[in-house]
């Protein structure tokens, strides 16, 4: 059964909407995502915490929020841009415990980010967080440099192996070499890439997470559509670009 939702006043998303195969734009228009399949009324919100919503919806990323309760959803919201970044980097190393002190979050755009930390607490983060802006020219595309300690380990190659376990599966968020890094990977593109690196010391070790995204991609419309699709159990890529595996 297709479903109804309201247009929106994003022009990415509403394009969006109104391209998807299930989607049948109509009413009058939202501030918010409002979407019902004649018997079941849904919302979808960005930016707002599950603790902060009306009836305590779920937030979070998509390929980090568990499937289940997300399908079953009366409410959910994806993250902000800033903190969807955050949470592509630092989600998966606080997740396993493994930060041990305040991580640092670095952004290539100005914003107050005020869900950034209530998004970390999602994932288990108790401290703090440090943010720093400074603005970068890159067009379309939200980059963010992720960094946090944690204890020495004997084998750093865990660290691949647990953030290919969080996004292995994912057609939304794919791995890069540093080598190859740049914001062409995703601009006008609807995934996000990372690139992760560790630089060892004598009791810790200071993991830095690369992470970009294009601001109608991962950190805006596709991310809504992505979610949406979960919510009503469609395929995840319907109606979205899925980038070739190279």
């Amino acid at each position: 059964m297709s479903w109804t939702v309201r247009p929106v006043s994003d022009s990415a998303l509403q394009a969006r909407l109104l391209d998807h195969p299930e989607f049948l734009s109509q009413g009058e228009s939202a501030d918010r995502v409002l979407f019902s399949n004649g018997k079941w009324d849904r919302e979808l919100l960005n930016g707002v915490p599950g603790h902060e919503a009306i009836n305590g919806s779920l937030y979070g990323l998509v390929e980090l929020v568990d499937n289940n309760p997300l399908v079953c959803a009366d409410v959910f919201s994806v993250p902000s841009p800033a903190s969807t970044l955050a949470l592509i980097g630092l989600g998966p190393l606080i997740r396993a415990g493994l930060v041990v002190e305040d991580p640092v979050v670095q952004l290539s755009f100005e914003t107050d980010a005020p869900d950034l930390l209530p998004a970390l607490r999602e994932m288990g983060w108790s401290g703090d967080v440090v943010l720093n802006c400074d603005p970068q020219e890159l067009g379309s595309v939200r980059a963010a440099v992720l960094m946090a300690e944690i204890d020495v380990m004997d084998d750093y190659s865990e660290l691949d192996d647990l953030f290919e376990e969080s996004y292995g599966r994912s057609f939304f968020v794919r791995g890069v070499d540093a080598l190859a890094w740049d914001a062409e990977q995703v601009r006008g593109l609807d995934h996000a890439a990372y690139s992760l690196r560790v630089s060892p010391f004598e009791d810790r070790a200071l993991v830095t997470v690369l992470v970009m995204a294009d601001i109608d991609g991962k950190c805006g419309a596709a991310q809504a559509i992505h979610a949406m699709n979960v919510m009503c159990g469609f395929e995840e890529c319907l109606g979205l670009r899925v980038p070739a595996i190279v």
